[in-house]
């Protein structure tokens, strides 16, 4: 039987993707837990709807990201935070910070696009990743004592 699986499921396929499984399988396990859907023509085009919006946002948040990810270049983000005399900080940075920054300095990012490569818990300059569709670049943020 032919489904349009609408989470991903292990070993048979990815969200949106038509699979053809066993009649069995799809009858008592995929459609009663809203794993999949069958693959009528209705819902073929319904599906190919939602995959031709969520292309239209995939292409305005890469366009986005690439906004951000040049601003970012372009002026180093400094994070102002509480450290003791040694440099050390009394918290961490973390994703949250780094937006609340970035968003003062005129820059808008989320954090689903952020991934800190360690833990940052000193002053001085440390490299975050910025990913948003399998597009990935090193940004450098600057930690300050305030």
């Amino acid at each position: 039987m032919k489904v349009i699986l609408l989470q991903d499921v292990a070993k048979i396929g990815k969200r949106f993707s038509v699979v053809d499984v066993p009649d069995g399988y799809a009858a008592n396990q995929l459609i009663p837990k809203k794993m999949a859907e069958p693959a009528s023509p209705i819902n073929l085009k319904k599906i190919e709807r939602r995959q031709a919006g969520n292309d239209a946002s995939n292409q305005a948040n890469l366009a986005k990201f690439e906004q951000a990810k040049e601003a970012m270049m372009a002026n180093v983000v400094k994070i102002l935070v509480d450290a003791n005399e040694k440099g050390h900080l009394f918290k961490a940075v973390h994703e949250a910070d780094i937006v609340s920054a970035a968003k003062d300095a005129g820059v808008d990012i989320n954090t689903a696009m952020l991934k800190i490569n360690h833990p940052i818990k000193e002053i001085g300059a440390h490299v975050i990743t910025l990913t948003q569709s399998g597009v990935v670049a090193d940004i450098t943020i600057e930690v300050v004592k305030k």
